[in-house]
């Protein structure tokens, strides 16, 4: 096939120039062409726009117009087209302006040939086809530079100035193109990058094939972060440098949290594992630490492997069901499995196991969570233990009882049940003069005693600390109170621990039902109050349940009931004694005494009482009541003149033994805008050992509100002497049961000399309480006794009395 003829157009006002031309390009060799003419410069712009031709021969005067105008007002309009320029004679100036105009060819009319112009016209086609070719290739780079996603620089090898930047690299540093252009390339980035990008510009390092981090600087102020890579290049016959820099804060923002993830998933104590839901088997493909610390296995034992083989023999097919119809059902799943380590040992395995669903719904993976529960699992375990057995000695607690009981109530109505309630006498005096440690010993070997002696005849169980209930179902009364004898004579035999021993007894009460029972916990009450007697009578002793035992255990829940009506309806008040100085026989102060006026039992003492109040925890409210009225009535005293004494206050354990006791004074002492030196606090020994380290607390805030502090009863206790020291109080107070027997009994002489001495030694002030004769009074003061109190100078009286009997006491004085 012949190739189509190269289209020629002759723009000349000379149409024998045309014919010319025609006839010699038809004599050419291999000559192929179609020829067009047309006169006008008119006609020759308007085929010039239409581009039908490959070659346009334009003569060089047109009338009054010249054919480089007409190229060039094609030129202007941006069409591309191979001209020829022809003119009647030769003209440098001529050639010139033909080839700024973009002609290809300057020809003279009259000395050309055909071969010259033949080859002058492919010249000026071939020319034309690069020209578009390279302005195609121009096109399309500069396309792909502007368009580029990738941020990209163009800058001056040597000056460093930015030639060029993409849209991506305005949108990147925030910089209007007129301001990049001309900026030097180290403005744009971060200060501290700058000597290390000159010099591995001039090193030639910059120009290295892998990726650097950079930090360059956003027009707001901000750093980012990006890859680059710089490439050397000619631009416009400048030695430049393209620059590839590609934001990477967001991946390296995304790529930290996932390294913190995985810190996190790795830090983690529960097991991770992750396994693919889309191959068969959902073969592992992640496991933590924690995984292979719990379980034994390591990665490479695991990845790879179905998950549905990890275990779970030991389970219970109900689990391994649940887990089977999870996976299954491509859901959550939340239990608890007996699972093996890969030594073999067992574990508890609380396992946690989701789907990972994608967008569409499909699920990819499984995630799931390992916690090793077992020691959690030997806790509950040992709890449930705890909370039916004593762990120091292993017995059974009273609830174990208890529930023997309910079950001889409903089964076994009419057969007897025995209960003997023990209780260690003194044992807080063991604890205290050797140790909780030995304590605990001597009760786990009284305990291993009395479980001896019952055997399988019943059942022992540690009802408190030092006190233990033995259930006996099926024994009489006459029986039990044998087997209790038994016991406290198997107790009093001596404790060995190491070189040493320990004695201790215990007071047992005994008793039995059937019998006039209305509950199970009556038949406890009714043990433990023939306990208390068997206290009450001197220790070491069995007794058994008497109505008289039940008429005081009612009678202490009656006056419970009511102890609580009267602080309620004012049927408490106070009564004052006075403190005499042995000196001048001046009245230093009043003790405030708590009286009990029912309407039905009339006038009730504390010795009934209190010790009701004190085990219905009655105390900190009654003695709350007590310390407010008793700060009341002195500052009415003090008010109406009636001399500077101070009023005493007796004061319970569980008032002492309260964190706040020392702020509920000091509240007291504001409310009444009482002086703190006008209120004495007695103290007994029973209050401050319960817990020694509280005591002493409370009584330091006590002194620093300048309260003063008195140590009552003194000489009654089991460990006074050895406490003395600790507790530094103002005063000691000789009990009345040691002063009674003044000066008939030489012992309690003895007592009085000795506290009187120990006190004075420790900088203390000795008062004895319960002085009724003149003669008791003399020997005391004998003995140097600061301070005496009692019948002799007046029995207790109500507030509004004191200033009568003073105005009579002094005058008498």
């Amino acid at each position: 096939m012949n190739a189509a003829p190269l289209r020629v157009l002759v723009v000349d006002d000379d149409e024998d120039d045309f014919v010319l031309i025609r006839d010699l390009l038809n004599d050419a060799p291999g000559s192929h062409y179609a020829f067009d003419w047309c006169a006008t410069p008119q006609q020759g712009l308007e085929e010039l726009r239409k581009g039908a031709h490959d070659v346009y021969l334009v003569d060089y005067l047109l009338g009054p117009s010249s054919g480089l105008d007409l190229i060039e007002a094609v030129s202007r309009e941006g069409l591309s087209r191979a001209f020829i320029v022809l003119t009647g004679r030769g003209n440098h100036a001529v050639d010139v302006a033909a080839m700024e105009a973009g002609a290809s060819d300057y020809l003279v009319k009259g000395t050309i040939d055909a071969e010259r112009l033949d080859r002058s016209i492919r010249y000026a086609v071939d020319r034309m086809h690069f020209m578009e070719a390279l302005r195609d290739s121009e096109a399309q780079h500069r396309l792909l530079f502007e368009q580029s996603p990738v941020p990209l620089l163009v800058f001056d090898r040597s000056t460093h100035a930015i030639l060029n930047a993409n849209a991506a690299a305005h949108v990147q540093y925030g910089w209007s193109p007129l301001h990049l252009f001309g900026q030097n390339i180290d403005s744009v980035l971060a200060p501290e990058e700058r000597p290390r990008f000159l010099a591995d510009l001039e090193s030639g390092e910059l120009f290295s094939a892998t990726a650097q981090p950079w930090d360059i600087r956003h027009s707001d102020g901000r750093q980012l972060q990006v890859e680059g890579l710089f490439h050397p290049l000619t631009y416009h016959r400048v030695n430049a440098v393209l620059a590839h820099l590609q934001d990477i804060t967001e991946r390296r923002r995304v790529e930290a949290q996932l390294r913190l993830l995985e810190r996190a998933i790795q830090s983690t104590g529960n097991g991770v594992v992750i396994a693919d839901a889309r191959e068969p088997g959902a073969p592992v493909t992640f496991i933590n630490h924690a995984f292979e610390h719990i379980t034994g296995y390591n990665a490479a034992e695991v990845i790879g492997q179905s998950c549905r083989q990890l275990g779970f023999e030991d389970s219970g097919e109900s689990e391994r069901a649940m887990v089977r119809r999870a996976l299954a059902e491509q859901r959550d799943c939340n239990t608890v499995l007996r699972d093996q380590r890969k030594d073999g040992t067992p574990f508890w395995n609380q396992l946690y196991f989701a789907p990972v669903r994608e967008p569409g719904g499909e699920t990819s993976h499984y995630i799931g969570i390992l916690s090793d529960i077992t020691e959690h699992r030997d806790t509950e375990a040992r709890l449930a233990y705890a909370a039916t057995h004593d762990v120091a000695t292993g017995l059974a607690r009273f609830p174990v009882i208890e529930t023997m009981l309910q079950e001889h109530a409903e089964q076994r109505a009419d057969e007897p049940f025995s209960l003997v309630f023990a209780d260690i006498d003194r044992f807080h005096a063991v604890n205290e003069a050797m140790g909780y440690e030995v304590g605990d010993r001597v009760i786990t070997e009284l305990a291993q005693r009395l479980s001896a002696h019952v055997g399988t005849r019943g059942r022992v169980a540690r009802f408190t600390g030092n006190e233990f209930v033995v259930a006996l179902p099926y024994i009489d009364r006459e029986e039990a109170t044998v087997l209790a004898e038994q016991l406290r004579r198997a107790v009093a035999e001596p404790v060995t621990l190491g070189d040493g021993e320990v004695r201790v007894t215990i007071s047992v009460g005994v008793a039995t039902y059937p019998g006039r029972v209305h509950d199970i916990n009556d038949l406890l009450r009714r043990a433990e109050a023939s306990m208390s007697r068997a206290k009450q009578l001197g220790r070491d002793l069995v007794c058994e349940y008497s109505t008289d035992d039940m008429r005081r255990m009612e009678d202490r829940r009656m006056l419970g009931i009511r102890l609580r009506h009267a602080m309620q309806h004012d049927e408490l008040h106070l009564v004052y004694q006075p403190e005499i100085r042995s000196s001048d026989r001046a009245v230093i102060g009043f003790e405030a005494l708590l009286r009990w006026n029912s309407p039905e039992m009339g006038l009730v003492m504390p010795e009934r009482f209190i010790p009701v109040a004190e085990g219905l925890g009655l105390m900190p409210e009654l003695g709350g009541w007590v310390l407010d009225h008793a700060c009341a009535q002195s500052r009415a005293w003090m008010d109406a003149g009636l001399g500077d004494f101070f009023v005493a206050v007796n004061v319970s354990a569980q008032q002492i033994q309260r964190g706040n006791f020392a702020e509920q004074v000091a509240e007291t002492l504001r409310r009444h805008g009482l002086p703190a030196d006008r209120l004495e606090l007695e103290l007994t020994e029973s209050a401050l050992l319960e817990n020694v380290d509280r005591a002493l607390h409370s009584m330091q805030q006590l002194s620093a509100l300048g309260v003063h502090l008195s140590f009552d009863d003194f000489g009654t206790g089991y460990s006074s002497l050895s406490y003395l020291r600790q507790f530094h109080v103002d005063k000691l107070k000789i009990d009345k049961s040691f002063v009674c027997d003044i000066p008939r009994d030489a012992s309690s002489v003895a007592i009085a000399h000795t506290v009187v001495a120990i006190g004075h030694q420790l900088h203390m002030t000795v008062i004895a309480e319960g002085v009724e004769t003149a003669e008791q009074a003399q020997l005391l003061i004998e003995m140097g006794c600061d301070a005496l109190q009692g019948y002799l100078f007046s029995r207790p009286m109500k507030g509004p009395a004191v200033a009568e009997w003073l105005a009579d006491y002094q005058v008498e004085a």
